[in-house]
């Protein structure tokens, strides 16, 4: 069967699913136009009556499956130690200085998919994913930066944050970690829960745990220029496998006439080969940005999805959609430019003004009521998307 998600309305989560419109009092487009990529900001109960979004237990769960990234850091008079999960078990609490650090919990967890949503007021291209922090007295991660945006939401317990700009970006020399070696804090911040601060790329932080704590990091999404050349070059050499004529046309060398006197010296026509290559292989603007899109959407190397349709026919999937409705699997990145779609790194062009309509909503919406799921699939080509979708494991029953 196609996996259900519960959606039934839960009054701890049932006001975090839309995106914010303040965070405390602060209008997130005064936020964005005074904050965002520029400077820090501390916002005191940024969420009114917060709970955690799971216990302890649940935590070191997360921290034992070998599907979820997961660190433990400890500090002590020796120095810093990092290990990879999954662990069977966690220190006890009572141990002071240890962190476990639990990536993409909002693929698992369905509480920190919904906080996740309520940050959709920053482009979904944007968005990264959110990260649990548990520690005890004690424990931190040591003075770092970060390359991207992050909100640092306190779930429970005291977390003490300095923070400063980057004066120096000198590290510590044979530690497994980041450290920053010359850290100059600035301010300092006591974060209990429901308290959230905000910091910019490349600012530099550090958080203790006074008592046992759990900090979420909602992380965005900052390609670097590697990353995106190289997706475009990627999808040039695909683009040449593909043309049976290109591919098979290899560096030549008739008539050379020449005799080698340094073996080891490598011939100019060899290396202009590659120059050449380069300047006749020309792609248009359209080609540049849907790679750009697909990369935004890849999955990270730890996430999978799982064909959950394997023993049911296309009537039944069908069936069970339109009775249920569609929810995006919430491991699933689904992104758009006008009408061309980009999931999970494949790309979707759809023929039929309604089905561009159809897919937006989808991705805006991320899920979509039996009614509308009804509606929509009477439409051919939506069908045949969604059926895809749905034996790639990208979308999952509403409810």
């Amino acid at each position: 069967m196609i996996p259900v998600i519960d959606k039934s309305p839960n009054p701890k989560y049932l006001n975090m699913i839309k995106p914010l419109t303040h965070i405390a009092s602060v209008p997130v487009e005064q936020f964005m136009k005074e904050d965002w990529h520029i400077k820090p900001r501390l916002f005191k109960q940024a969420f009114l009556q917060f709970e955690p979004l799971c216990d302890v237990d649940t935590i070191a769960e997360m921290a034992s499956d070998e599907d979820i990234e997961s660190r433990l850091i400890q500090h002590s008079k020796a120095g810093w130690t990092l290990e990879h999960g999954p662990f069977e078990e966690l220190p006890p609490m009572t141990q002071k200085a240890w962190t476990v650090l639990v990536q993409g919990i909002d693929h698992h967890l369905p509480e920190a998919y919904d906080l996740l949503q309520q940050f959709r007021f920053i482009p979904d291209a944007r968005l990264d994913d959110v990260m649990l922090s548990l520690a005890s007295d004690g424990g931190g991660v040591g003075p770092h930066y970060d390359s991207y945006d992050v909100f640092l939401l306190q779930m429970h317990g005291k977390r003490r944050w300095k923070i400063g700009p980057l004066q120096d970006s000198e590290l510590e020399e044979n530690v497994p970690l980041k450290i920053l070696k010359n850290f100059q804090p600035t301010e300092e911040f006591l974060l209990e829960p429901g308290d959230m601060l905000y910091l910019p790329p490349n600012y530099g932080h550090d958080g203790v745990a006074e008592g046992p704590c759990s900090t979420l990091s909602i992380g965005f999404r900052a390609p670097s220029k590697a990353e995106v050349l190289a997706s475009i070059l990627r999808d040039l050499a695909d683009q040449l496998e593909k043309d049976p004529v290109m591919a098979n046309s290899l560096f030549s060398d008739p008539g050379r006439g020449v005799v080698q006197t340094n073996p080891a010296e490598i011939p100019d026509d060899m290396l202009n080969f590659g120059v050449e290559l380069m300047s006749n292989f020309t792609a248009d603007k359209l080609q540049i940005q849907g790679s750009i899109a697909c990369m935004l959407t890849e999955p990270k190397p730890h996430v999978y999805f799982s064909n959950n349709t394997e023993d049911q026919e296309i009537p039944e999937i069908i069936s069970v959609l339109c009775e249920r409705g569609i929810a995006l699997c919430m491991k699933t990145k689904m992104l758009f430019k006008h009408s061309s779609f980009f999931i999970n790194g494949d790309t979707v062009n759809p023929t039929a003004a309604l089905t561009v309509k159809q897919l937006q909503m989808l991705a805006n919406q991320r899920e979509m009521e039996p009614f509308d799921s009804a509606e929509a699939l009477k439409n051919p080509e939506f069908q045949y998307f969604l059926i895809g979708f749905a034996k790639a494991g990208w979308v999952e029953t509403l409810r």
